[in-house]
């Protein structure tokens, strides 16, 4: 049981909570709420990325990316503790509770499946199922060819925002889009932060995260790209959060709380290399959970 837990990553399961938090938050500022759609959106939420984080390691085992990493610690099928066919049995699970939840979430908080809102959110919880399992696993993964910033500013950002806000409202202010894009940014930056740790390792096993594809296009073959990448990724979603906060009627300039966490942060990423860039990355995912705890 231990060795499931340890897999499932639940210290980077904050991110789905706040981009669920954050969607819910800007709703029930303007009077919309439903206690079930809400655990219901957090259940969805949490699973896919669960999947996402179990599919992750699975392929990486595969194609021997993960295999062996000095300074970081050991997940479950790198330390034997769990074999293939037990991992993805694990997965298949997880991706069962995770259409379950989906579905369900989408009845209760719409009513239907049959009218043309409900299935629009099925077509997206399919593509969301779909990109949580191919990320890294497949023939051509696209975590492996840099679709992964991409995927992550769609779906923890656009969506995870978006999407709860009007599964809580059953409209979207355009405004909410403001948030949704500086979260999408915010939880881009985690990823890149680990594609920077991970650099000469991904580099090593062909891994072609952004990083590597921005050392590659800037001719440094260094992670100095992708470490300016990183400030821009955290200033434009201060921009987007300053201009929600001055446009909106409900907007607010609290989000402000999180910035010494992100200082901080911006800091490390730029002193820091490999295994040494662990607690910033903690330091981020704490910066975006209490941004997103602003917003309430």
């Amino acid at each position: 049981m231990w060795s499931i837990l340890q897999s499932t990553r639940p210290h980077t399961l904050a991110l789905s909570v706040s981009s669920i938090l954050t969607g819910t938050f800007l709703a029930r500022s303007q009077g919309f709420f439903s206690w079930p759609v809400f655990i219901l959106l957090l259940s969805t939420a949490c699973l896919l990325q669960i999947l996402s984080n179990l599919v992750n390691e699975w392929g990486d085992w595969k194609k021997g990316t993960d295999r062996n990493q000095p300074g970081r610690k050991a997940l479950s099928l790198q330390s034997g503790k769990m074999t293939e066919k037990q991992l993805m049995t694990v997965i298949i699970v997880v991706a069962g509770l995770a259409s379950i939840s989906g579905l369900t979430l989408i009845r209760v908080a719409l009513g239907a499946f049959t009218h043309t809102v409900p299935i629009l959110f099925i077509c997206l919880g399919a593509v969301a199922l779909a990109a949580a399992v191919f990320y890294s696993a497949g023939r051509s993964p696209y975590g492996y060819r840099g679709g992964g910033d991409v995927s992550v500013f769609l779906f923890f950002g656009l969506t995870g925002v978006a999407g709860s806000y009007y599964l809580l409202a059953h409209s979207l202010d355009p405004d909410v889009l403001y948030i949704a894009g500086a979260m999408g940014m915010l939880i881009t930056a985690v990823l890149n932060v680990n594609n920077i740790r991970d650099f000469e390792n991904d580099k090593r096993y062909g891994k072609h995260t952004f990083a590597i594809l921005l050392s590659r296009i800037s001719g440094t073959g260094s992670t100095f790209p992708a470490k300016i990448y990183q400030l821009l990724l955290i200033l434009f979603a201060l921009v987007l959060s300053v201009m929600f906060a001055q446009r909106s009627g409900y907007g607010t300039f609290m989000f402000l709380i999180s910035l010494p966490l992100l200082i901080v942060h911006l800091i490390w990423v730029r002193k820091r290399n490999g295994a040494a860039l662990d607690g910033a990355l903690k330091m981020l995912i704490a910066a975006i959970f209490v941004y997103a705890l602003s917003l309430f």
